[in-house]
């Protein structure tokens, strides 16, 4: 019989012949990509070569998961070995951030390399054709930028041949490792990760580690600070002008996410702080989530349904806010079939045909609903005018009009005109609230500096242009809008909502003082 130490060795061996084969795979696909190149298709020798990188990657990946088998148990490297970039970054950051020694200029670097290499990689992969303009992948790379590439390839393979497999790392060291493991495999920490404070602040200190300390205590000091707020502001969400003497009504109700998995732990730490709001994961339906409402007695019958509707509505919108998913009571069944068999009545076979594509957004893969984003969800829910005042409603009546649209958009009614210009108008709606639309000022050019502030990458969008245009003359006849335009519009909703609303909540319920947000580099 074996034991658990035997089990180890095991696994620490598995993972030392894990990092051999990828160092052997990153050589074969090295050479392999001067074998190409030299037959002069620099575009795929390119590919090749950053392949050869991502393994080095996914080398180092495996290395932090040998030396830290003790630190935890979420495993949070596995999100990074399988995203390109992730890879890519990895491969040349690596260990060295447990040395300390990596500086702000070397961590910008090596984020717009990983960046530049992947999005050029994918212009050279494939033949492009829209709007009959014609893009070749050999055309994509020129020869001696790939070239380049294989000279810092080869150099990468050969310090990772040489290199001497580390067999021990401080605990604390290991610790601190799988936190920014965590942190960084979250979109929604990215902004803050590498906004301008932090990046100044690695700066300031010249140290990775450092920094890496500092940045979790600004987390941690974050979360304790919300967590302090959770319980009192839902309270005081629930409060209508009369206040209840004791609890009178109890509404349940089930959603559905086409974004998100829910488990039940993060789900706890929210109940232990919210009195009259309780969330429990659906056993064996993991996108469902049962939300209980528990209302006071100053709250008539004959009142109960529309104030606890509305109140349903608002918290399924600020769930949607806070996560940029996709949640509801119900989602679409028929999005690329209408029938339930086809047969092929000379063959007496049965065939299968589906709508391509399919109408279904693609809100990114295994997304687990977190304490973070029940954090937000607080914090938007909060912040939404209470029902009685009804002349404040506007930004989210549009935006849940979006998302029922959404819910019943298939084959038998496509309806992505209707739910993209309901989140056109929440978006106004929003900017006119907090102050960053004028009356009398155009909306698209508003709109635009907002983007701008909030997703520079967007910049550049060469259909999303016309169809805000369109819809902002009220005249969408002459525009194609897809899901992927209406999740967009969605999103763009969303991230105002956050970048405006998230901090001055803070503020107004902590007392303290509150930054307004960094711009999103």
């Amino acid at each position: 019989m074996t034991g658990s130490g035997d089990n180890l060795q095991a696994q620490r061996d598995r993972d030392i012949e894990a990092m051999r084969a990828c160092v052997k795979h990153a050589r074969d696909l090295l050479d392999s990509a001067r074998a190409v190149f030299q037959i002069k298709h620099a575009n795929i020798a390119f590919h090749l070569a950053l392949l050869a990188l991502e393994e080095l990657g996914r080398r180092e990946l495996i290395g932090m998961q040998r030396i830290a088998e003790n630190s935890g148990k979420e495993r949070p490297w596995e999100k990074h070995a399988l995203a390109h970039k992730k890879k890519i970054f990895w491969c040349f950051f690596g260990l060295e951030f447990l040395s300390g020694h990596i500086q702000r200029e070397r961590l910008d670097a090596l984020n717009e390399l990983s960046a530049t290499l992947h999005n050029q990689r994918m212009a050279a992969l494939y033949v492009d054709y829209q709007d009959e303009n014609l893009s070749i992948p050999e055309d994509a790379i020129d020869p001696k930028y790939c070239a380049e590439l294989l000279t810092l390839a080869e150099a990468q393979v050969k310090i990772a041949e040489n290199e001497k497999l580390r067999e021990h790392v401080e605990p604390e060291d290991l610790e601190l490792q799988a936190w920014f493991l965590s942190v960084t495999s979250k979109k929604e920490n990215t902004p803050l990760i590498f906004s301008k404070t932090s990046v100044d602040k690695l700066s300031e200190l010249n140290d990775a580690k450092k920094w890496a300390l500092w940045l979790k205590e600004q987390f941690d000091n974050a979360a304790v600070q919300s967590r302090e707020q959770l319980q009192q502001e839902l309270e005081r969400s629930r409060s209508v002008p009369e206040k209840g003497t004791k609890n009178k009504w109890k509404i349940r109700f089930r959603i559905t996410s086409q974004s998100h998995s829910v488990r039940q732990k993060p789900l706890n730490i929210f109940n232990e702080r919210a009195e009259w709001i309780k969330l429990t994961a659906v056993q064996g339906r993991p996108n469902q989530l049962i939300v209980e409402f528990t209302l006071k007695d100053n709250i008539p019958i004959e009142g109960l349904w529309h104030l606890g509707w509305g109140v349903a509505r608002y918290f399924v919108a600020a769930l949607n806010i806070a996560t940029m998913g996709f949640w509801w009571w119900h989602l679409p069944e028929d999005i690329d079939s209408y029938y339930e068999s086809v047969e092929d009545l000379e063959t007496k076979a049965r065939i299968e045909i589906k709508r391509n594509p399919s109408l279904r957004v693609d809100w990114g893969g295994n997304r687990v609903l977190s304490e973070e984003d029940m954090i937000r969800t607080v914090l938007c829910f909060v912040s939404f005018p209470p029902p009685f005042e009804r002349e404040k409603h506007k930004p989210y009546d549009y935006y849940t009009a979006g998302l029922t649209f959404l819910s019943i958009n298939d084959v038998h009614w496509q309806c992505e005109v209707q739910a993209f210009g309901n989140f056109f108008e929440s978006l106004r709606a929003m900017m006119e609230k907090f102050g960053d639309l004028q009356p009398g000022q155009p909306y698209l050019a508003a709109l635009d500096k907002a983007i701008r502030e909030m997703i520079p990458a967007l910049n550049g969008e060469e259909k999303f242009p016309d169809i805000l245009s369109a819809f902002d003359k009220k005249d969408p006849s002459g525009v194609i809008v897809t899901l992927s335009e209406v999740a967009m519009m969605k999103i763009l909703c969303d991230t105002y909502y956050q970048h405006r609303t998230l901090k001055r909540v803070v503020k107004e319920t902590s007392g303290g003082p509150a930054k307004e947000p960094e711009k999103v580099d």
